[in-house]
C-alpha cells in the first residue's frame, strides 16, 4: 500500500507521456487532414468534369450522351466515368423552386443532368483497411433558346386617308399622317430592344433593367423619339420625330403589349441580334393602350376605283389579360393573341346602272381572338440555321351584309342584332339584301419560319378556310336580295338581277376595302397573321 501511494505521488516522466499522447493525436489529425484534403480536391476536380459534361450535353441535346462522354474522356484518368445522364427540360420560372425547374424527359429537351464518379485511393486510410473511396458529382446545364413573335402584323397596301384617319382617331388628335408617311412607318423596321434601351437611359425614366422600363410610365412622344433612334430607315425616323410633336402626352405602360421574357433582365441591346417590328404596328398598339380610345368613326375617301363615299365604324375590344401583341420566350409556354374587333363599313358604289341609282353595301365583320403559340425553336448548328415553329389558331367570327345600330358595337358581351340592309332606294321600289356567314372552329395549325424568312420579315397567314375568294365574294354568293315594288315584296325580277350583277362586279373592290381596314387594325376575318421577329440560340449554362 505504501509503495502504491508513493507511485501515485511521483511526477517523473509526465512530460514524456504527454508528448507521446500528443504526437499520436497530431499524427492522427495529419492522417485525417491529408486524406480529407485529397478527397476535397478530387471532389472539386470531379465537379469540373461534371460541369463540362453537362454543358456539352446541353449544347446538343440530340447527341447528349456522346457529347458528354467526350468531355469525360478528356479528364485525367482516375477511374472517372459517367454513371448517369438524364435529358430534360429546364424552365427559368421564378415562381418554381430551383429544384423543380428541371423536368426529366426527352420531349422538347433543352437541358441535361449528368452524374460522374471516380475512385480515390487514400494515403493513410489504407492502414485501416480502406483501399478506395468512391466520389460522385452532379451538374445540370441548359440551353435557353428564345424567339420573338407577333400577331396581326400584315402590312396593308394603303390608299387614300385610311392610315392617317385610323391612327389619328385612336390618338384623339390630328396626326396628319399621309400615305407616304404610313409607307415609311410600315416598311421601317424598329429594333424593340434598342428602343427600350433608349427609353431606359432617357429623361424621366428610372429603370435598371428592360423589364422595369416596360412597367414604367412612358409618354407617347417619348416612345416615338426612342423608336426614331432605333431604326435604320431615315424616312421612318423622320416621320416618327414629326409624330412625336403631334402625339398626345399620355403615359403608357408597354408591359401590356410587350413581353420580353428572359430578356427582361437585360440592360443593353445587342445590335447583332435585334428584335424587329414595323414602326406602324408598334405605334398603333401603343396608341390604343395610351388613349384608351378603341373606337373609330369616320367618312373616308379610300381612293379605290368604283368605291365612293365610305362610312366606317371600327370597335376594337380589350386585349386579353396577359396576352401581349409581341412576346419573347421559350418554346412551349409563350403565346400572343389579337384583340376582338367589330367593323361596320357602309360603302357606296360608283357607276351603278341607271335603273338602280345609288347602291350601298353595308358589310359587318365580327372577329374573336386569334392566337399563336411558340411551338419549337430548332438551333441546329447555331443561329445561322435556326428555325421557329408556331401553332396558330385563326380568329373565328362572322361576316354579314346587314344594317345594325352602330352605337351597340362596343358591347362585346351582347350579340349584334342584324337586319336586312336597304341597298337601293328608288321612287317606287326598294331593294334589300342580307347575308350572314359564320366561321366554324378550327384546330391550331403549325407554321414554320426558316432563318431566311425570319431575316426577311416574312408574314405568314393561317386561315379557317371557311371563306373563299374574299369576304365580299363569299357574302355575295349567299346574299338574299329582295325587291319591294309599290309595297309588294318580290324575290326575283329585273331589279334583283341587276343588283346581283352589280355586286358581283364590285366584289373585288369591296374585298379591298375590308382587307385594307382589317390589315391596318391588325386583325383579319378567319385569319391570323404571324411573324417571327427574332431568334436567339442560347449558349449552354449551368443551372444547378
Amino acid at each position: 500500500m505504501h509503495r502504491l501511494r508513493t507511485f501515485v505521488r511521483r511526477r517523473d516522466g509526465n512530460v514524456a507521456m504527454i508528448v507521446a499522447g500528443g504526437m499520436a493525436m497530431l499524427t492522427g489529425t495529419a492522417v485525417i487532414g491529408i486524406d480529407t484534403a485529397s478527397m476535397f480536391l478530387e471532389k472539386r476536380r470531379l465537379q469540373g468534369v461534371a460541369d463540362a459534361a453537362a454543358l456539352a450535353a446541353a449544347q446538343d441535346p440530340a447527341n447528349a450522351t456522346a457529347r458528354a462522354q467526350v468531355a469525360v474522356a478528356l479528364s485525367p484518368d482516375n477511374g472517372t466515368r459517367m454513371v448517369n445522364l438524364t435529358p430534360g427540360h429546364f424552365e427559368r420560372d421564378q415562381s418554381v423552386t430551383v429544384d423543380a425547374r428541371f423536368v426529366a424527359g426527352t420531349a422538347s429537351a433543352n437541358a441535361a443532368q449528368v452524374t460522374v464518379e471516380s475512385q480515390l485511393r487514400p494515403f493513410f486510410a489504407q492502414i485501416f483497411g480502406t483501399q478506395q473511396v468512391a466520389i460522385a458529382a452532379q451538374a445540370t446545364a441548359a440551353r435557353i433558346d428564345l424567339a420573338a413573335f407577333s400577331i396581326g402584323t400584315r402590312l396593308a397596301s394603303a390608299q387614300g386617308r385610311m392610315p392617317g384617319a385610323l391612327l389619328s382617331q385612336l390618338a384623339g388628335s390630328d396626326l396628319s399622317l399621309s400615305v407616304m408617311d404610313y409607307n415609311a412607318l410600315a416598311s421601317g423596321q424598329v429594333d424593340l430592344l434598342k428602343t427600350i434601351e433608349l427609353l431606359r437611359t432617357g429623361p424621366g425614366v428610372r429603370a435598371a433593367a428592360f423589364g422595369e422600363v416596360l412597367t414604367s410610365d412612358i409618354t407617347l412622344p417619348q416612345l416615338a423619339i426612342a423608336m426614331a433612334g432605333a431604326t435604320t430607315s431615315n424616312s421612318a425616323a423622320a416621320t416618327l420625330r414629326t409624330l412625336s410633336t403631334k402625339l398626345p402626352s399620355r403615359s403608357i405602360r408597354l408591359a401590356s403589349i410587350l413581353d420580353l421574357g428572359p430578356l427582361a433582365d437585360r440592360t443593353s441591346a445587342d445590335p447583332q441580334r435585334p428584335i424587329r417590328a414595323d414602326a406602324y404596328a408598334i405605334l398603333r398598339e401603343a396608341v390604343q393602350i395610351g388613349t384608351g380610345n378603341r373606337q373609330i368613326q369616320s367618312d373616308i375617301d379610300l381612293g379605290i376605283a368604283g368605291i365612293g363615299r365610305t362610312r366606317l365604324w371600327l370597335q376594337i375590344g380589350e386585349r386579353p389579360a396577359n396576352s401581349p401583341w409581341l412576346s419573347i420566350g421559350q418554346a412551349g409556354r409563350t403565346a400572343v393573341r389579337s384583340a376582338q374587333m367589330r367593323l361596320w363599313i357602309d360603302i357606296a358604289l360608283l357607276n351603278a346602272p341607271l335603273s338602280l341609282g345609288s347602291v350601298r353595301v353595308p358589310i359587318y365583320v365580327e372577329l374573336a381572338e386569334a392566337e399563336a403559340r411558340l411551338a419549337s425553336i430548332a438551333c441546329v448548328g447555331g443561329s445561322g440555321n435556326s428555325a421557329v415553329s408556331l401553332d396558330v389558331t385563326p380568329s373565328l367570327g362572322r361576316a354579314a351584309i346587314a344594317d345594325l345600330d352602330p352605337t351597340l358595337l362596343g358591347n362585346f358581351q351582347q350579340a349584334m342584332a342584324l337586319r336586312p340592309a336597304r341597298m337601293v332606294t328608288l321612287p317606287l321600289a326598294t331593294l334589300t339584301g342580307f347575308a350572314d356567314i359564320k366561321l366554324g372552329g378550327t384546330a391550331a395549325q403549325r407554321v414554320t419560319f426558316s432563318r431566311a424568312e425570319i431575316d426577311g420579315d416574312v408574314v405568314k397567314s393561317v386561315a379557317t378556310n371557311d371563306i373563299a375568294a374574299g369576304i365580299a365574294g363569299s357574302l355575295l354568293r349567299n346574299v338574299d336580295i329582295r325587291a319591294n315594288v309599290l309595297g309588294i315584296g318580290l324575290s326575283g325580277g329585273l331589279l334583283t338581277t341587276t343588283l346581283g350583277n352589280t355586286l358581283t362586279v364590285a366584289a373585288p373592290a369591296l374585298d379591298l376595302v375590308v382587307g385594307q381596314v382589317g390589315a391596318l387594325a391588325g386583325v383579319h376575318l378567319g385569319q391570323a397573321d404571324v411573324r417571327v421577329d427574332g431568334v436567339r440560340c442560347g449558349a449552354p449554362m449551368l443551372v444547378r
